[in-house]
């Protein structure tokens, strides 16, 4: 390669012209070759030479990178996912789908657990848990009652995946992916008594200083039971009424991502094709009561088709269908016919 500062003068004595080097001496052109500094690139050989190596392998696209080593890891150890569930307040049997989704699509071994009521085709593993008595804020209070006792309880191992009846993963999903945080942004709310009940959740998270991202999303949400335990701790869960993911994702978790287009979630009925048209890019579908109609369940039987071990296929089952009063819709008080006057 030839160098800017190889100067060669009479009698074929080579010299050496770099200021760094020296000022203007003669040396044997074999010392000239080990120098480091008289090697100015040569674009146009690299160009080419750069050229025929990467013509001369084969294009390999690089795997999902985990964060750091550039590899897909996944767990070997089974990842339990937990459902609370009361037999009494579902719609159907959506859970059937659910269980199913996590069995068909999460990437790794798993076992299914289900917290409260077995339902009748289930013959996997249940914790029994029976509904806490009628009293103030009933089922948020049930779901705390749960949500204890996957904090406490011995067949819940140390870490788990918290979902819910109408949850359903659509595509191959890791640990990774349902570990991610996620969430809405929160604008105050005090329209229902869902929305009271978060803005009170928001409220003693800022007394705390801590954030107040909206992590009720209804995605599945992975849970440390001793930070779970450490939760009901700090905000007496046993007696105030709060919502447990938000505060637990405001506690342990980082800045959150978009649930979108990760999640979809259904707002009202739609047909098989509506329902193929909006879940194409989501990897996790939940939908409303409303939502829970014969094309959703036509629509998950196509995806699942293929009953668990855990599962009983009855003959002759038929679905059911609960009827779901429309959101918004105005409740006609009549008087009762005691009161109606007798006609003369």
């Amino acid at each position: 390669m030839k160098c800017r500062y190889k100067k060669e003068k009479s009698q074929g004595e080579v010299f050496c012209e770099n200021p760094i080097v020296s000022t203007s001496f003669a040396f044997p052109e074999s010392v000239c070759d080990t120098c480091l500094l008289r090697k100015e690139p040569d674009f146009f050989s690299q160009t080419e030479r750069l050229a025929a190596q990467v013509s001369s392998r084969p294009y390999r696209p690089s795997p999902a990178s985990c964060g750091g080593c550039g590899t897909v890891k996944r767990r070997e150890s089974a990842t339990q996912f937990v459902w609370p569930y009361w037999h009494g307040g579902a719609n159907g049997d959506e859970i059937r789908f659910s269980v199913r989704s996590v069995e068909t699509f999460f990437q790794g071994p798993v076992k299914c657990t289900i917290v409260g009521d077995r339902p009748p085709w289930y013959t996997g593993h249940v914790i029994p848990q029976a509904r806490i008595p009628m009293t103030s804020n009933h089922g948020f209070r049930d779901m705390l009652a749960k949500m204890w006792t996957m904090a406490t309880h011995a067949e819940i191992d140390s870490d788990f995946v918290w979902m819910m009846d109408d949850i359903y993963l659509l595509k191959p999903v890791t640990w990774d992916d349902l570990e991610m945080a996620r969430a809405y942004p929160w604008r105050e709310d005090q329209s229902n008594s869902w929305q009271r009940r978060k803005s009170n959740t928001m409220r003693a998270l800022r007394d705390r200083g801590r954030s107040n991202h909206d992590y009720a999303t209804h995605l599945p949400h992975t849970v440390e039971k001793a930070k779970l335990r450490q939760v009901y701790e700090d905000f007496d869960l046993h007696q105030n009424c709060m919502l447990w993911e938000v505060v637990y994702g405001n506690t342990y978790r980082g800045r959150p991502y978009s649930v979108h287009p990760f999640f979809a979630r259904i707002m009202e009925p739609m047909t098989v094709e509506q329902l193929q048209h909006v879940t194409a890019k989501a990897s996790v579908l939940n939908h409303l009561a409303t939502g829970w109609t014969p094309a959703m369940r036509a629509f998950l039987e196509s995806l699942l088709p293929a009953p668990t071990q855990s599962e009983i296929i009855e003959a002759g089952y038929q679905p059911a269908f609960k009827r779901v009063a429309r959101a918004g819709a105005r409740v006609v008080k009549r008087r009762h016919p005691s009161t109606h006057k007798v006609r003369q």
